[in-house]
């Protein structure tokens, strides 16, 4: 333990700020300064994640290749995966088209590995980048570097820029914008580049070609008929639609587009979401309602982090506040929680959000309420030392 503080301090003297995109950069400051200052929840967090951070160093790179059936294009470079709660009609012989259970997810969807592999790519990506940005361990930056290359990048592996298949409804050939969602997952990834920037693993070459796939992807995203499809939804896809142009035009270094998206698109869409008490009554209509509920402000809180470099604080829209206000006494007691939830609600992502804004905005009643309902340990990964003061 001593050997790693004592690293630590060596390199956070000298190691240059860099843009934290895919954090807040709050609590990503907050935990290197206790750790600096031998805070033991924030040293322990730290060696658990260092610890169990050898299965990130050998884990083999995930990409959108690895599927077994090809989309509808032929290329197996295309994102290809099935929408989750759509399930074969009971009532036809070959049970097409599938027809909707929400909330409840079918196995099928495992059968199509990128949204899973996407996940893990987000998690391996941003948890290796941050162990990066705190020790300088080049190990951490070269893994990280080699997992974006081999996902965005590789001649014959690299995904293509766009999401044409993705949540596909077997039965059904109606163009879908809802599937953008899953972009979220690799679009984390695409924003831990920028925690590896100072790391000679991550050349002038690596980051101009990261930066042209994401111009090209937010092409895709804004003028496809999915796009566009997506860019009108009215709940938790429209704004986790935002959330992904942002990501994307951060990764691409727009930050004049950074700015005009938070101000004209996510503030008035976030605004409309929002009833007078500070429920979000569109997502109150679902089966895991808490669950969605929560799901809007994940999405607010990434936004806010793409856009708080170009001088937009999202956690300040007096809308934002009301609705961690009406959550507050659900997450601390989910059993209250008077509309549909048909699954257990995490609490720690309700513990995650309020210490967020809490920290953000100085407010010291929501940072206390994250710390009664506690994150737990969980994953060791790099939440574990975001909110190493939960657990």
């Amino acid at each position: 333990m001593k050997r790693i503080f004592l690293f630590l301090l060596s390199i956070t003297a000298v190691c240059p700020a860099v843009a934290q995109y895919a954090f807040s950069p709050e609590l990503l400051g907050r935990f290197a300064a206790a750790y600096r200052e031998g805070d033991p929840r924030a040293v322990r967090a730290a060696e658990r994640v260092i610890a169990a951070s050898g299965e990130l160093l050998e884990m083999e790179p995930m990409t959108v290749t690895s599927k077994k059936q090809l989309p509808p294009s032929g290329d197996r470079r295309d994102y290809m995966s099935l929408s989750p709660y759509w399930w074969p009609d009971r009532s036809k012989p070959d049970g097409l088209p599938y027809v909707r259970r929400d909330g409840e997810r079918n196995p099928e969807v495992y059968d199509f590995p990128e949204r899973e592999n996407g996940d893990r790519l987000g998690y391996a990506a941003r948890t290796l980048a941050v162990l990066y940005h705190v020790t300088g361990d080049e190990r951490y930056a070269a893994k990280c570097a080699e997992l974006l290359r081999t996902w965005f990048l590789d001649p014959e592996q690299g995904m293509n820029p766009n999401m044409t298949y993705a949540q596909l409804i077997r039965g059904r050939t109606t163009i879908r914008g809802t599937g953008i969602i899953d972009a979220r997952r690799m679009c984390f990834a695409l924003n831990a580049a920028s925690l590896i920037g100072n790391s000679p693993a991550w050349s002038d070459g690596d980051r101009a070609a990261l930066g042209e796939w994401a111009r090209a992807f937010l092409y895709w995203l804004e003028h496809s008929v999915n796009g566009q499809k997506e860019l009108h939804a009215s709940n938790n896809h429209g704004l986790w639609y935002d959330a992904i142009r942002l990501m994307t035009a951060q990764a691409a270094g727009l930050g004049g587009r950074v700015r005009e998206i938070a101000e004209k698109s996510v503030k008035p869409r976030f605004t409309a979401q929002v009833a007078a008490d500070g429920s979000l009554p569109e997502e109150l209509e679902r089966t895991l309602s808490l669950h969605y509920s929560t799901f809007v402000l994940e999405a607010l809180s990434t936004a806010r982090n793409m856009a708080l470099p170009s001088g937009v604080d999202l956690w300040r829209m007096p809308e934002a506040q009301r609705v961690l206000e009406f959550l507050l006494p659900y997450y601390e007691k989910p059993d209250t929680w008077p509309y549909p939830q048909i699954k257990p609600f995490e609490r720690r992502r309700g513990a995650a959000l309020l210490y967020e804004a809490g920290v953000a905005l100085g407010r010291s009643e929501w940072i206390d309420a994250a710390r009664r309902i506690g994150y737990g340990e969980g994953k060791a990964d790099f939440a574990a030392l975001l909110f190493f003061e939960l657990q």
